[in-house]
C-alpha cells in the first residue's frame, strides 16, 4: 500500500477534529509549560534590574545631599574663622579656604578682599595674597592687589604684593610701582623688588 492509498483509506479518521483538537490541546500544553518559565524568569529579572536602580539612585542622591552639607558646613566654618578676633584662627580660615576650594566663592572672596585692605597682622596679609593667588585671571583678584599696594606701608605685606603682580605681569601696576620707587622712605629691599618687578612686566 502506497501513502496515497493510506490517506485515501484513513481520511475520516485524519479528518477528524477529535484529532486536531487534541494535538492543539497536547501543543499548547506543552508550549505554556516551557514558555511560562522563561516568562517568570524575566519579571524577576527586571524586578531586580529596578530595584538595583533604585538602589543606585538613592546612593547617589544621597553622595550628593552629603558632599552638599559639607560644603555648606566648610564655608560656615571658614567664614566664622576669618572674622575671628585671633589672628591665628583667621590664617587657619585663609589656609582652610586655599586648600578646600578650585572655584571662587563669593561671600568667601569678599571677605579676603576685605582682609587684604584691613586686617592689621602681616602674616594674615601675606597668606591672603597667597589664598588669591589661586585665581590668576580673575579681575577682582587683580585690581585689589593692585589697589592693596598703592595703600599698604608694611614692607613684608608690600614684597609680597610686588611679587604677586610680577608674576602676573600685570601692566596696571606699573604706576603703584614708579610711586613705591620714587618714595624716599620706601625700603632698599623694597626698592629692588619693585625694580625687577617693573623689569618683568616691561618684558612680557
Amino acid at each position: 500500500m502506497n501513502l496515497k492509498q493510506y490517506i485515501q483509506q484513513n481520511k475520516e479518521h485524519l479528518d477528524s477534529e477529535n484529532v486536531s483538537i487534541d494535538v492543539d490541546l497536547s501543543f499548547e500544553k506543552r508550549l505554556k509549560k516551557e514558555l511560562h518559565p522563561q516568562k517568570r524568569n524575566k519579571v524577576i529579572y527586571l524586578r531586580f534590574i529596578a530595584v538595583a536602580a533604585s538602589v543606585a539612585l538613592l546612593f547617589t542622591l544621597g553622595n550628593i545631599a552629603i558632599e552638599s552639607v559639607d560644603i555648606k558646613n566648610d564655608k560656615t566654618q571658614i567664614l566664622a574663622n576669618l572674622s575671628n578676633d585671633s589672628a591665628g584662627t583667621r590664617l587657619e580660615g585663609v589656609y582652610h579656604f586655599e586648600d578646600k576650594y578650585e572655584k571662587e566663592d563669593a561671600q568667601i572672596m569678599e571677605t579676603l578682599i576685605y582682609i587684604l585692605h584691613n586686617d592689621e597682622n602681616v602674616n594674615v596679609k601675606i597668606a591672603t595674597v597667597e589664598a588669591l593667588l589661586k585665581f590668576p585671571n580673575s579681575e577682582l583678584v587683580r585690581e585689589n592687589l593692585i589697589t592693596a599696594l598703592e595703600k599698604e606701608t608694611a614692607p613684608l605685606v608690600q614684597i609680597k604684593l610686588i611679587k604677586s603682580l610680577g608674576a602676573l605681569r600685570e601692566n596696571r601696576a606699573q604706576k603703584s610701582l614708579e610711586n613705591l620707587m620714587n618714595n624716599q622712605e620706601t625700603l632698599p629691599i623694597v626698592l629692588s623688588n619693585a625694580s625687577l618687578a617693573m623689569a618683568t612686566i616691561n618684558n612680557k
